[in-house]
């Protein structure tokens, strides 16, 4: 299992909400629905990444 790192961050009252209604009907926790949000965002920008690289 890799290591877990803590993140506090401030939203949107209204973002907030969003993402918990998404994550209660979808039957996850908010935390697994940043995640995945975050881990598809930065797929989508590999190319930045692979810049860093160079």
């Amino acid at each position: 299992m890799s290591k877990v790192k803590r993140v506090n961050i401030e939203l949107k009252e209204d973002t907030h909400m969003k993402a918990k209604v998404i994550a209660v009907l979808k039957d996850i926790t908010l935390n697994e629905f940043f995640e995945s949000a975050i881990e598809k965002y930065i797929d989508e920008n590999k190319g930045v990444l692979e810049k860093i690289k160079e």
